[in-house]
């Protein structure tokens, strides 16, 4: 049984575009009243009624397409992280990019999406295991069992996953809204796949109240994120789904058949009963989708990489990010000051302090081009390292200004305004590659840059003070092939022309 692009049908017995009529109506999409995309992990697709072989009930999903008002399809996929997610939707593969959002949305008929991932990320597939600390007797905070920095980059990792889908969806179908939820407190359990191994391999007896209270938190954080992320968009929409399951659990992390039923009218409810958004947008700027995102942002980068002003306030904002790594701006703030330029300029990028990492989000996770040393222009990323033993520095900056295939203008830490920096080094890191926004366009494909050597010009300042000056005298004044100018000559010429100024004020 694998995965196809269409609705919540797979290829069981093949599939020639005809949907099962117990998986969908025979209608098209004109004819229901609601148009709805679903994206997720389990708690969205089961993969019923296949999946009812192996003694799962059906999900939210299954009992909303019971609604006849509704048109559904059904994206989602169960296991799926939100990097699984992430990847099906912005692949470069066209294989892989057709099952995910891409698609669906860029048809720009649905009126909602349902948005059900991130729960693999911190509690489905043993993944507590990765931050849960040993179990220690009497502790009852559950934040005082985890390990916390490792919980704020996963949930950091899955803040920018929505924002990086949520800014698609916005691009692609305007008039799309996005519904969004944290899942309901799950209850581990002995045994149990997802929480209950995991708690007992750190020491846990997952039948402690602790353990209780760690899953609450953990569900509690993740919609703490939602709602930040719901704050800055008027059309992302969270679901409180907590209570819904109570003691109706299916098994450690699924709602049983009662549960699904109430998630699924919990939904349509809210789906319902948001604002319609009337939103036309032109086919080819659906069209472009992903690779005119980041694009759009360049323009906005380069500005603020430009302005004294701007860099300040990057800076300001690059020293918060700094705290408690051990440094202090500016030293070893060169990825903190570049993620606050591309967070301020509109790009939702993770806040990373070490440049190889940041690089590697900014390649990996926006999909920009990596671009060769000498093809660099404004709004590019320069990526620098040191692999040589022993390993020497490393640094990310933005470029704001080309002179040439060397020299360039850049904003960093390293000066409170733009400032010269050669792609070639020349004292500081060689720099390795460029990363460029898909998309971006400032320059005709035609126009190629100066390569000038810079090999044979001094770099640094240098000490004068031991040179000796040449034993012939100062160098003549004389022009080879031109008369000679005395002091005589250069006084008659001054009293020429104060005479002709007299005359000229007497007439």
């Amino acid at each position: 049984m694998t995965k196809t692009d269409v609705s919540l049908v797979y290829e069981v017995h093949g599939y020639h575009g005809q949907v099962s009529p117990f998986l969908r109506a025979g209608q098209g999409a004109e004819a229901y009243q609601f148009k709805l995309a679903i994206e997720g992990d389990s708690w969205a697709n089961i993969l019923w009624p296949w999946s009812r072989l192996f003694g799962y009930n059906q999900a939210f999903s299954n009992y909303i397409d019971k609604d006849v008002r509704f048109y559904i399809n059904n994206v989602g996929w169960p296991g799926d992280t939100f990097e699984n997610i992430i990847a099906k939707t912005f692949s470069s593969d066209p294989g892989q990019r057709d099952k995910g959002l891409r698609v669906p949305i860029q048809s720009g008929i649905f009126d909602f999406l349902i948005l059900s991932g991130g729960g693999n990320d911190f509690l489905g597939g043993g993944e507590l295991t990765k931050f849960l600390k040993p179990f220690v007797n009497d502790v009852s905070d559950p934040w005082d069992c985890l390990d916390n920095g490792k919980v704020d980059r996963i949930f950091s990792r899955i803040r920018t996953g929505y924002l990086r889908l949520i800014e698609a969806v916005n691009l692609w179908s305007p008039k799309t809204h996005i519904f969004v939820h944290g899942y309901d407190h799950a209850i581990p359990r002995a045994g149990g796949r997802w929480l209950g191994t995991p708690f007992s391999l750190r020491g846990y007896d997952p039948r402690l109240r602790i353990c209780v209270d760690i899953v609450r938190a953990l569900v509690d954080r993740m919609y703490e994120t939602l709602y930040e992320i719901a704050a800055d968009n008027g059309r992302v929409h969270v679901v409180n789904l907590r209570g819904c399951c109570n003691n109706n659990w299916h098994d450690e992390l699924h709602p049983n058949a009662s549960s699904a039923r109430l998630v699924a009218q919990q939904f349509i409810v809210s789906m319902t009963g948001a604002p319609r958004v009337a939103t036309s947008t032109e086919s080819w700027f659906n069209l472009e989708g992903r690779q005119r995102m980041d694009a759009d942002h360049i323009e906005r980068l380069v500005e603020l990489g430009s302005s004294r002003r701007s860099i300040a306030d990057v800076h300001r904002r690059a020293a918060e990010y700094m705290h408690g790594t051990g440094s202090v701006f500016p030293r070893n703030a060169c990825a903190a000051t570049l993620s606050a330029f591309l967070q301020m300029a509109g790009i939702p990028v993770r806040t990373m302090t070490g440049a190889g990492r940041l690089a590697e989000q900014i390649e990996r996770d926006r999909n920009w081009d990596r671009i060769p040393v000498g093809g660099q222009r404004p709004g590019d990323v320069g990526v620098t390292y040191d692999t040589m033993a022993p390993p020497g520095a490393d640094h990310v900056y933005l470029v704001v200004g080309v002179q040439d295939a060397d020299l360039m203008t850049i904003p960093d830490n390293q000066a409170p305004r733009p400032h010269e920096r050669y792609a070639s080094g020349r004292g500081r890191t060689r720099t390795s590659y460029f990363l460029r926004a898909p998309g971006m366009r400032f320059f005709r494909d035609s126009d190629e840059l100066e390569v000038v050597d810079y090999s044979a010009f001094p770099f640094e300042d240098e000490d004068t003070n031991r040179l000796s000056d040449p034993a012939d005298g100062p160098p003549d004044r004389n022009w080879q092939g031109s008369p000679v100018i005395d002091d005589s000559a250069i006084e008659k010429i001054a009293q020429r022309v104060a005479e002709i100024m007299r005359e000229r004020t007497r007439k």
